[in-house]
C-alpha cells in the first residue's frame, strides 16, 4: 500500500477520481430528473427538498457551497494564513454561528421578503463562504 501523499500526487489516481466524482454528478442529475417526472414521489426531488431547507432560512448551505467553490475551483500555491485545521475550524464555527443565531433570516428582514431578495442574501451568503474559504481554506494543489 502506497503512502496518500504518492497517491494523491499520480495522475492516474487523480483522473480516477475526477471520474468518479463527474459519474456520480450525473447519476444525481438522473435520478432527480426520474424523481420529477414520477407521479408516485409528490414531486418531491433532492432539488426541491434542498430548496425547501434554504427558503426556510438555512443559509448555511449556500455559505458552504461557496466555500466549497473556493475550495475546489481555486487551489493555491501558496502558504494559507492559517493551518488547514484552523481554516476548518474557523468555517465550520461561521457557518454553526449563521445556523445558531438565524443570521439568514436577519439578512432576509433587512433586504426583504421578495423572490429576488431572497436570491440576494443566498449570493451574500455564497460570497461570504468563497471569500472565508479562499482566504483561510483551500486546498493545495496537485503540484503546489
Amino acid at each position: 500500500m502506497q503512502p496518500i501523499n504518492q497517491l494523491l500526487d499520480q495522475d492516474t489516481f487523480i483522473k480516477k477520481v475526477q471520474y468518479l466524482i463527474i459519474t456520480l454528478f450525473l447519476l444525481l442529475i438522473a435520478f432527480d430528473i426520474y424523481l420529477a417526472v414520477d407521479t408516485t414521489t409528490d414531486n418531491d426531488t433532492i432539488s426541491r427538498i434542498i430548496k425547501n431547507y434554504t427558503d426556510n432560512g438555512l443559509y448555511v448551505l449556500t455559505f458552504f457551497w461557496g466555500a466549497l467553490a473556493a475550495n475546489f475551483f481555486f487551489t493555491t500555491k501558496h502558504v494559507l494564513l492559517v493551518s488547514g485545521t484552523i481554516g476548518s475550524i474557523i468555517l465550520v464555527v461561521l457557518a454553526f454561528f449563521i445556523y445558531w443565531f438565524s443570521l439568514g433570516t436577519k439578512v432576509e428582514t433587512f433586504i426583504g421578503p421578495t423572490e429576488n431578495d431572497i436570491r440576494i442574501a443566498h449570493a451574500i451568503y455564497m460570497i461570504i463562504g468563497f471569500l472565508i474559504a479562499f482566504l483561510v481554506w483551500r486546498q493545495r494543489g496537485v503540484h503546489g
